[in-house]
């Protein structure tokens, strides 16, 4: 997918995230994620560290996906 249509995408993902989520969660988890690529079915985005990428899988996946498709 090409650059404007990726971050077309990913603001249409955070703004469902930052509709659903608090904002301090918001702020600490997701503001500062960057998309990389998107495909049909694969999202691949840069994370702070294998930290935030752990905790935004085993608790924000369901958002992440819900965003996206």
């Amino acid at each position: 997918m090409d650059s404007p249509k990726l971050e077309e995408k990913w603001s249409e993902c955070l703004k469902l995230i930052q509709d659903n989520v608090p904002q301090a969660i918001y702020d600490m988890w997701f503001a500062g994620i960057r998309p990389l690529k998107l495909t049909e079915d694969e999202l691949t985005i840069q994370v702070a560290s294998p930290f935030v990428y752990e905790y935004i899988e085993e608790n924000y996946l369901d958002i992440l996906r819900m965003g996206i498709t």
